[in-house]
């Protein structure tokens, strides 16, 4: 398996983390299964149906081109044989910030791009000769539709800030922003997707994922401390919940790759 990530012009960096690439062959007998987490970051995903295999999600064929918007819980999906796909990692806003639509609204789905916006993108991406080209298309289109717009966006200032999980650090906020927690609570939700709290857990979860997936040795009484939740069995609740198995069975699977929280299984091994 290939797994690269592009850089992103600066007048983007607001908007999007990374661009990615993912290609594998693998035998015709072969099925891949991708296991998504709960993730805050939005992505959108072009996948060459026309030469590789598309996913298959509750039974359906996914489109050439997606988004998927933040998840809450996880989910899987899976393909047969080799697949090529490309893809945008944004922050938790961008869907908001470059289509203006209500993130709610984008909550666990995966809308075909072309309904979201009637445009010619897909096939461009399609007609593309390579990654590096698929890269220019989507920072070209992206730097189009954020010029026009001169928006100061709410959450922004909020996702800036690193590590806020307790309610001392949300009534800060609430006097910062000198709005009440029903306001701060509906904005946030417009664009980022889930209120400001579900956005702590989640936060912490990934917080947690990511200490758990770097360290062969991890401590989860250890983790559960440095996360502030009140005990191990906490800790694994929350990981249960946004990633349906304990740290324990993540630990123990065997995984091919990654790309965020989707971890690529084979069924076969």
């Amino acid at each position: 398996m290939e797994y690269k990530q592009y850089p992103v012009p600066k007048e983007l960096k607001q908007i999007v983390r990374y661009f990615w690439s993912y290609n594998a062959s693998a035998p015709s007998a072969n099925k891949l299964v991708i296991k998504s987490f709960a993730d805050k970051y939005p992505r959108l995903i072009f996948q060459d149906i026309d030469n590789f295999e598309p996913i298959i999600s509750d039974g359906n064929k996914m489109p050439s081109c997606y988004l998927s918007g933040l998840d809450t819980k996880p989910t899987e999906a899976f393909w047969y044989e080799s697949f090529s796909h490309f893809g945008v990692s944004f922050y938790p806003n961008a869907l908001y910030k470059i289509w203006g639509i209500n993130s709610v609204d984008l909550v666990d789905k995966t809308p075909d791009f072309f309904d979201i916006e009637k445009t010619i993108l897909p096939l461009k991406l399609k007609d593309a000769k390579s990654h590096e080209e698929r890269v220019l298309v989507l920072s070209n289109y992206f730097f189009d539709k954020i010029q026009k717009k001169h928006v100061d966006f709410f959450s922004d200032f909020i996702l800036s800030k690193k590590g806020i999980h307790d309610a001392n650090d949300f009534t800060v906020l609430l006097k910062e922003f000198k709005i009440s927690e029903r306001q701060f609570q509906r904005k946030f939700k417009t664009e980022v997707g889930i209120t400001y709290k579900n956005f702590s857990r989640l936060s912490r979860f990934e917080k947690a994922l990511d200490l758990i997936s770097n360290d062969k040795e991890a401590n989860f009484t250890q983790i559960a401390y440095d996360l502030g939740f009140a005990d191990q069995s906490h800790l694994i609740k929350n990981f249960n919940e946004f990633a349906g198995c304990t740290p324990l069975e993540f630990k123990k699977n065997n995984q091919l790759g990654n790309e965020s929280n989707s971890f690529i299984y084979n069924t076969n091994s």
